[in-house]
């Protein structure tokens, strides 16, 4: 039992033996007969009776808040435990990081084949690992991380060698350690707030901007929690795109005519207008490694290596052409190949829309319907009247051929989370990364509005909250607006806090209230602050002060950190001060 709920026992238990006093009493006094005015009897009894009215009901209050507090915690608990059973295991427990060899489960790029028989003792499935330019810093880090916990966060391109790159690390630094593998954010901040041991445990983000662009990201808090457990280390090790870093750590916005001097006051505008707070607050407790083009030391690397392994040997002899080793290990050129040069006009319309759909933010996984609905999309009038009845079934069998017979490595391949049944497709990252004059799908901003409205329509709601995101980056607020809305709908509180953002910088601040109540009725923090922010400049400092209560017990650190400004300005320093001792590790409380 935690040291809050003993002591919480303890104040309901002195609460019990109060109001047992003052029941007692009066009968007790006349039992005794205690000497005295003839008065003093049923001045005691009316004085219990006034006294017993005002402490049954605190007692009820407190018994009451502790029964629920009991029941969350167990709850939490459970999810915990029922996290803990999904994740991947080995023989029945989390597996060490020395025991995680498998490319796919990593999330490897598959490599070209490697010809039967040529060399023994070569890895069928992982090509002989280059020695990158990074490997000392990042292993480092790790080293010197491992005794206090910390966020390793690579940064590069598909392709680049990003998660290879963080798997030989932790496996030469931290190979006793478990390997912990969530699948969202949500399962993480779960077994964090459910209080499961992680202690020495590699926390595997691999692609971490779908651990932030998810229905149930994960949140700042839940990292900062991680970090500041020092008795029980954990490391986390996550990959991204360039693309999506600067996205998701974009700022907020100034106001129209402002210059973000609120800030100074209680609920700063910055603060407050910010749907990326989470996802910067993130990424900015990680340690960045910048992994991107091999560098001439590591084309020399490979070519000392690659008298080993042939599959180094057919890839340097492409140095010089504009792709990294991995890329050409991973077959980039013949990807792209196939996707440019198409000789299926459907098919290519096939890569053009699963490609479009995940540069426009969609998660990996395209459902049938969006992939139909977006190829039919890129299709010219003379294509469509000439389809067959199977067009779109023979595109998408085109667009799934291996590029080498001997390996699954294809422009499109079908995934399924149950045997036997296909969620959809996912596009190869490299052509989602392709940029060239000859590139057949356009950057976000470029995307016309009737694609991007077929792929909110045909989204799922969850999907259109990561969408959202980029419409909003790409200067789309009708369109994010369109996507949060469907999100919201379904009851994502992210998106509706975010509605309320978005509605706000368009000046409708009716509605922006409207969604930021409703998001934080379903306890979203986020619009609980911007309610505070909101009431604030009405001068409502009251109201004010409610809403940032309320997000500040959730653990909001900026609400805290208004709500500390507030109390001083109000001239209540111990108030103040009891905030101030309770802002996250790591937080600068205003002021200090």
């Amino acid at each position: 039992m935690s040291w809050g709920t003993l002591r919480s026992w303890w104040m309901v238990s002195g609460l019990v033996l109060v109001v047992a006093a003052l029941t007692a009493g009066p009968l007790v006094v006349k039992t005794a007969h205690v000497g005295g005015p003839v008065w003093l009897v049923p001045v005691i009894t009316v004085a219990a009776g006034v006294m017993l009215g005002v402490w049954k009901p605190l007692l009820a209050a407190r018994s009451d808040a502790l029964a629920a507090r009991t029941r969350d915690r167990a709850g939490q608990e459970a999810l915990a435990a029922a996290v803990l059973e999904t994740l991947p295991t080995r023989k029945g427990r989390i597996p060490r990081v020395e025991e995680v060899t498998s490319r796919a489960v990593l999330n490897i790029h598959e490599a070209i084949p490697l010809r039967a028989g040529t060399v023994a003792g070569l890895s069928a499935d992982l090509p002989k690992y280059v020695p990158r330019d990074t490997d000392a810093a990042l292993r480092d880090f790790l080293t010197r991380q491992s005794t206090s916990g910390g966020f390793a966060l690579l940064v590069g391109p598909a392709a680049a060698g990003k998660t290879r790159t963080a798997y030989e690390a932790v496996r030469q630094v931290l190979p006793r350690w478990r390997m912990l593998m969530p699948a969202t954010g949500a399962e993480l901040n779960a077994l964090v707030a459910g209080g499961s041991d992680l202690a020495r445990s590699v926390i595997w983000l691999n692609e971490t901007q779908d651990f932030l662009t998810g229905p149930d990201p994960l949140t700042a808090v839940t990292v900062r929690r991680l970090l500041a457990d020092d008795a029980h280390p954990v490391v986390l090790v996550g990959t991204i795109w360039p693309d999506r870093h600067t996205l998701l750590r974009a700022a907020p916005p100034l106001p129209a005519g402002g210059s973000g001097s609120e800030d100074g006051e209680a609920g700063g505008t910055a603060q407050a207008m910010d749907m990326k707070r989470n996802s910067r607050d993130v990424l900015a407790q990680a340690r960045l490694f910048t992994v991107a083009a091999f560098s001439d030391r590591e084309w020399e690397r490979a070519e000392e290596l690659a008298t080993c392994d042939p599959r180094l040997a057919q890839a340097v002899r492409h140095r010089g052409e504009g792709l990294g080793l991995p890329q050409i290990l991973s077959a980039a050129p013949e990807l792209v190949q196939r996707w440019e040069l198409a000789d299926s006009p459907y098919g290519k319309a096939v890569l053009t829309a699963a490609v479009t759909a995940r540069r426009c933010g969609h998660p990996d996984t395209l459902p049938a319907a969006v992939l139909k609905a977006l190829t039919e999309d890129f299709l010219t009038g003379s294509q469509r009247a000439g389809a067959a009845p199977n067009w779109y079934e023979d595109a998408l069998a085109w667009a799934c051929l291996p590029v080498h017979p001997t390996t699954d490595i294809a422009p499109l391949r079908p995934h399924a989370q149950a045997v036997g049944h296909i969620d959809g497709h996912r596009v190869s990252d490299i052509l989602t990364h392709h940029a060239a004059p000859t590139t057949p799908a356009g950057t976000p901003d470029s995307v016309p509005d009737e694609v991007w409205e077929t792929l909110i329509r045909e989204a799922t709601p969850a999907a259109c909250h990561a969408i959202g995101y980029v419409a909003s980056d790409a200067r789309r607020p009708a369109l994010a607006a369109a996507a949060w809305t469907r999100a919201a709908v379904d009851g994502n509180t992210e998106a509706m806090s975010n509605l309320g953002v978005l509605m706000a910088q368009m000046g409708l601040t009716d509605i922006a209230r409207t969604w930021w109540t409703q998001a934080a009725d379903h306890g979203n923090t986020d619009a609980m602050h911007n309610l505070g922010v909101f009431r604030f400049r009405q001068g409502d400092t009251g109201t004010a002060r409610t809403w940032w209560v309320r997000a500040a017990n959730g653990g909001h650190p900026f609400a805290m950190s208004a709500l500390i400004r507030l109390l001083e300005q109000q001239g209540d320093q111990v108030a103040a001060a009891r905030w101030r001792a309770r802002l996250p590790p790591g937080e600068n409380p205003p002021g200090a």
